[in-house]
Formats: C-alpha cells, structure tokens, sequence
C-alpha cells in the first residue's frame, strides 16, 4: 500500500535511521516569499520494494521485444534540392488502435505537422527527428495519416533522409486498445516509386545511457534488428579498457545495466563505451561522477 517511488527533503535526518517511518517523513519543502533562485531544495528518491539496490531509473521499456507483424507507414520517394520546401505526407497500411515512433531526420528541417485526426499534441520536434504518439478515437475506424513540411539543408533522396527509431519515444504499434501482446506490432516505413517499393525498418542503434552523468547505475540501451549477440566495452579517454560484457539479445530494445562497483578504481569524468555485434557497432561517451 505504497507509491512506487517517495522523495524526502535530503535535509531530513532521522532520529533512528532503522526505523524512518517513526518519523513524519518531510516530501515537501515549503518556500515562502520566494524572491530569488533556490539552490539548496534537495530531494532523495526512493524505490519502493528495491531490496537488492536493482532498480534502474529511467527503465520504462522491456528487454523483451516480441512483435507479430509491422505496422507500415508509406511514403513517396522522391529526390530533394537542398533549400527546397517539401510536403510529406505518412499513411499506416492498416487500421490500428495506436502508435509510437521517433522519426530521424537527416537534413530535414521540420516546418510545420499536420493531421485529420491529430493536433500538436501528437508529435515533438527535435533538432533532427520528431516524436509522434497517437490513440485512434472512439468513432475513428479509418487508417492513420499526417503530412510535415519540411525544409531541405541539403540535397538527397527521401528514403536517406527519413527513418524510424526508438532513440527517444520507442517504436511500437497495437492493434488492440488491450496493450495485449499478442497485437503488437513493429513498425517501419515504405517508400514508394513508381511501380517499385523498399521497406525500411529500425536498424542497430546505440542509444545515450540513462540516467547521464550517473553516479551509482547507468542503463546503456540499444536496438537489434535482428536476436544476436553484443558486447559491451567501457574505455577511457586514453582508449584502455575498463569493463567488457557479452550476451545474447532478443530483436528489438534490449540494455546492459553498469554499476559503479564494476568500474572500481576509476577516476570519475568522461568515459566512453561501445556496443557491438557481428555486423553493426556504436560508440558514445558518458559521464561518471561521485
């Protein structure tokens, strides 16, 4: 009969510190006349039932990433000018209860996002993808669509320079309002020319470890096209290496989780680390601090 996380002020000390709850835990910290910046407001969060000091913060999605079909997304092929405005428009090949993706762009700048069915709500926009997530309504049976203008920085072909990811909202569809597992499905796009078409779905991605920088646990997370096996490497700034893992993952996200006693010895600061399969690999740097 708890929440599953509790935030007490970290100025809180208790008078038996094996007995916290003999005490009125303080999960607030009232400010009166506040006039300038406030620096010293401190929480430390709690997991509720984490005996063993295993939960990874941040760890909203599962290893365990079966799907039993793929939700297509088509889309025009087409040459680009770079300087040039363009007028994307993205249908779902079938009827689904609802979706979310990252769409990466590549020379792409998003001016404007629009659907018969969706508002600004429905999407994010970053630097170089945009973020869509959507529920179909109750009194909508009809196949999902949007259309985005976007500006070219440079010149290309449209199926270089769209992509689906999982790097920021993860990529899944449902057929069914049930989130039964048994309806999930992935999901790609399919660029159509001509009489010819080509799907593109999630390749290999290494995605940044959550929480960064990170003090006592990091989760290091990553995408598989296809069940294979990866090792993780950690190394230094010099290139020498610090922590090597193995195993064998599922298609789909899939994480290997660091501990700070499995670095021990090392200065903390800026570190870096590399996933890598049979085919694909990444690299990117994290920060380690007290």
């Amino acid at each position: 009969n708890n929440s599953s996380w509790r935030f007490i002020d970290k100025a809180q000390v208790f008078t038996n510190p094996d007995n916290p709850f003999a005490d009125v835990i303080k999960e607030d910290i009232q400010i009166v006349d506040i006039q300038q910046s406030l620096t010293a407001g401190d929480f430390v969060g709690a997991k509720v039932g984490d005996v063993d000091n295993s939960a990874t913060p941040n760890n909203l999605v599962s290893t365990d990433d079966r799907t039993n079909g793929t939700l297509l997304f088509d889309v025009q092929d087409r040459k680009v000018t770079a300087g040039e405005t363009l007028v994307v428009t993205l249908t779902a090949d079938q009827v689904v209860k609802g979706y979310q993706y990252t769409l990466n762009l590549n020379g792409l700048k998003v001016d404007a996002i629009e659907g018969s069915t969706m508002t600004t709500e429905n999407f994010a926009v970053f630097g170089d993808a945009v973020t869509t997530s959507w529920d179909a309504p109750t009194v909508f049976n009809g196949k999902a669509s949007y259309t985005v203008t976007f500006t070219a920085t440079k010149s290309g072909k449209l199926s270089e320079m769209l992509s689906v990811s999982s790097r920021i909202t993860k990529a899944v569809a449902f057929l069914s309002t049930s989130l039964d597992e048994s309806k999930k499905l992935d999901v790609a796009l399919r660029f159509n020319n001509g009489n010819s078409s080509s799907i593109a779905g999630q390749a290999f991605e290494l995605y940044q470890n959550t929480p960064n920088p990170w003090v006592n646990k990091t989760q290091i997370g990553f995408y598989l096209p296809e069940a294979t096996q990866a090792t993780l490497k950690v190394f230094d700034a010099t290139g020498r290496v610090l922590y090597t893992a193995q195993g064998d993952f599922g298609k789909g996200y899939n994480a290997f989780v660091l501990d700070r006693r499995m670095l021990s010895g090392v200065e903390t600061g800026s570190l870096f680390y590399k996933v890598e399969t049979a085919t694909d690999s990444g690299v990117k740097q994290m920060i380690q601090t007290k």
